[in-house]
């Protein structure tokens, strides 16, 4: 279970982050919300006191309030994560790289959907290198890490379960119009690949050769999910990601970036670029069932 701060000044905001908190296994507080007069420093002090995981809270422009006070935290030995929700007037797309390049975890709008919300949530709260340092933290001995990868290899195996599960479900044709999907790639053959696997699985699919066309379809049909090729015509996936999600705010859209190298996932993953998760291309029938079940996440947007 974690421990959730909510420091939200719009009391119809803060009640909708509580409703849809309020079916998880996390514990939320309230606490005062962030006066960009008084500066961050008495709010940082309650942080660093209540030694939370997540905080949640407004986003506030005026001389990078809320930036300002995820900063002032980074240096805390279990600095927590950080959402931010765009309560006040839309931000700049300066804004939003800013805080995302700080490290905020999510830039969400004022009309998040709630299973988007408890989404970015679970990444924020269940990172392996944050439960590695809370477990070493609280235990300072090797052996609670070796107990807790024990666990983890329980949680793999239940995972292909689940990917399975995801597979299975997906086969049904129901509400397949709801499940649109934006493939981008300047490979022929990558279009057709990824198409089939989705087609399979009822999917809506559209595709689109280069970025140019991609940005058109994204901004006529509002795909829930876009994939997309790490390498385009004229740009980066990265590049195409960021063009989609934070000039124009197609949010909330799952961003989904494929590569061939596994080496590159990592950086793909960078804080601040804007994508929700990279995958290496599948070239077999398990690395089919991983990437339908991971793309599939997006449908909880």
């Amino acid at each position: 279970m974690a421990q959730i701060l909510l420091s939200l000044n719009d009391q119809t905001v803060l009640e909708t982050v509580e409703q849809a908190l309020s079916g998880t296994r996390h514990q939320a507080a309230r606490i005062p919300a962030l006066d960009p007069m008084a500066g961050p420093a008495a709010l940082a002090a309650l942080i660093s006191e209540r030694r939370p995981d997540l905080v949640i809270l407004d986003y506030i422009s005026e001389d990078a309030a809320s930036v300002k006070l995820m900063q002032t935290v980074n240096d805390l030995a279990e600095r927590p994560e950080f959402i931010f929700i765009e309560t006040g007037e839309p931000a700049e797309r300066a804004q939003v790289l800013m805080a995302v390049n700080e490290g905020a975890r999510a830039f969400l709008p004022k009309d998040f959907q709630a299973a988007a919300l408890r989404n970015y949530v679970e990444r924020a709260v269940s990172g392996p290198g944050r439960l590695r340092r809370r477990v070493l933290a609280n235990s300072g001995s090797e052996t609670a890490l070796h107990g807790l990868e024990e666990l983890l290899g329980s949680l793999r195996i239940r995972a292909a379960s689940f990917q399975r599960l995801i597979s299975f479900l997906l086969s049904t044709p129901v509400g397949s119009q709801a499940r649109k999907a934006l493939v981008v790639s300047d490979s022929p053959y990558q279009l057709e690949l990824l198409k089939k696997i989705l087609d399979e699985h009822n999917f809506h699919v559209l595709t689109a050769s280069d970025p140019a066309d991609g940005l058109n379809l994204a901004l006529s049909e509002r795909p829930r999910i876009i994939i997309s090729d790490l390498e385009l015509e004229g740009q980066t996936g990265v590049e195409f990601c960021q063009a989609v999600k934070l000039t124009h705010k197609l949010i909330p859209c799952y961003f989904i970036i494929c590569t061939a190298n596994q080496d590159k996932v990592a950086k793909v993953m960078t804080p601040g670029n804007g994508v929700d998760d990279c995958l290496v291309k599948p070239s077999g029938q398990s690395d089919t069932v991983d990437f339908i079940s991971r793309v599939a996440l997006g449908l909880l947007l």
